[in-house]
């Protein structure tokens, strides 16, 4: 089945790989040895890229980490290189039409062709530098909330960190970056909204990632739910215990009432929608005592109605990645009523946040790598 599934992968990926290789090679048509340089880096990477996507992380580290920053480095620039290639040829149709062309580019249309050869290629390496710049520095995005329940005077301090991904692309190194920034904000509760591994377990044992989740400081504990990517991986039962076993309390479609000062914090945690079998909200806020703030964590962002008449205070969201890069997040945007933010539906109010990591290519292009620091307060 995996041949299978890989068969059809490869041949929908090099159809659409196919129009920017053609036109690149147009463009190069000049020089046999520009023309042949071109195409070998092209197919190299794109070769790259399909294993990466057959082996995931089951190969060894250094070479899932090759292929992955070079497979996925092509598969960005690919659509890059696509975009502006049907820009050219778009003007090149209205021109055919028109004939608005000057005469310097109907005279050296050969050398135009080049020149506009180097430009994209230096506009796309540029993007890609400043992408791979923003991955590498998260920011912290602050929110201050005001619901009607009673909390303590200071508030509780929230760190929302969703969509870590950890891989051989999101090591150890990563995570102690991820990990230090969380603790600089000295949270009260964290809060991690799915998505933890990308795919397999292996990179998380490789790298002892354990003890690193373990470091993670807070006055009242670090809760999680699970995302799609927890059920990517085969043996998810096992991820789920690893989790565990660094001190985070997983949270499938439970509830779990944490003592915050002189009262109480209702924290719902629910399954990923991957599993259609779930229980629903009303199943799990039945019992629910809603005197008390109660805090939903769903993966996928969803149905925000559902939050709303279920009486929820605050439903904290991940998944979308705010596209991770242009034009991404402007589909995804299309695709959800809140694909990344803040909203408020009556008396719930609705985060989503881009995540700390992301899924392959290392680059945040329109997007932030994120973490957010929600200020919860009573309104009285």
């Amino acid at each position: 089945m995996k041949i299978v599934f890989f068969l059809i992968a490869f041949s929908v990926i090099s159809l659409i790989a196919a129009y920017p290789f053609v036109r690149g090679l147009q463009a190069f048509s000049y020089s046999r040895w520009l023309s042949v340089i071109y195409a070998t880096i092209y197919i190299f990477a794109f070769l790259a890229f399909m294993l990466k996507m057959f082996i995931g992380e089951t190969t060894n580290s250094s070479i899932s980490l090759f292929l992955s920053r070079v497979g996925f480095t092509w598969f960005i620039a690919v659509i890059y290189f696509s975009l502006f290639a049907l820009s050219f040829d778009l003007l090149r149709l209205i021109n055919h039409f028109t004939g608005f062309f000057p005469s310097f580019i109907k005279d050296n249309y050969q050398l135009v062709k080049l020149l506009l050869a180097v430009f994209v290629g230096l506009a796309v390496s540029s993007l890609l530098i400043y992408g791979n710049w923003k991955f590498n520095h998260p920011v912290v995005r602050e929110l201050s909330i005001k619901i009607d329940k009673p909390l303590p005077p200071d508030g509780v301090n929230i760190v929302l960190a969703s969509d870590i991904h950890l891989s051989t692309i999101i090591n150890r190194d990563k995570l102690t970056q991820y990990v230090a920034l969380i603790n600089r904000q000295n949270p009260d509760l964290v809060l991690i909204t799915g998505d933890i591994s990308d795919r397999n377990i292996k990179p998380l044992i490789d790298g002892k990632l354990s003890e690193l989740l373990g470091s993670i400081t807070s006055t009242y504990g670090t809760y999680a739910v699970t995302g799609n990517h927890e059920y990517y991986g085969g043996d998810k039962e096992a991820l789920y215990s690893y989790y565990r076993s660094s001190g985070i309390h997983l949270l499938i479609d439970s509830v779990v009432v944490v003592n915050v000062g002189d009262g109480i914090l209702n924290i719902i945690g629910r399954d990923d929608k991957t599993n259609h079998h779930r229980k629903s909200l009303g199943m799990l806020i039945e019992g629910v005592d809603k005197k008390w703030p109660v805090i939903l964590m769903d993966h996928q962002p969803y149905n925000l109605q559902e939050a709303e008449l279920a009486g929820v205070d605050l439903q904290v969201s991940g998944h979308t990645h705010q596209g991770q890069f242009w034009p991404g997040s402007f589909f995804v945007k299309k695709m959800y009523e809140l694909s990344y933010g803040y909203k408020v539906r009556g008396k719930t109010h609705f985060i989503v946040s881009s995540g700390l990591g992301l899924w392959g290519p290392e680059f945040r292009i329109g997007t932030s790598s994120e973490i957010v620091l929600i200020h919860l307060f009573s309104k009285s």
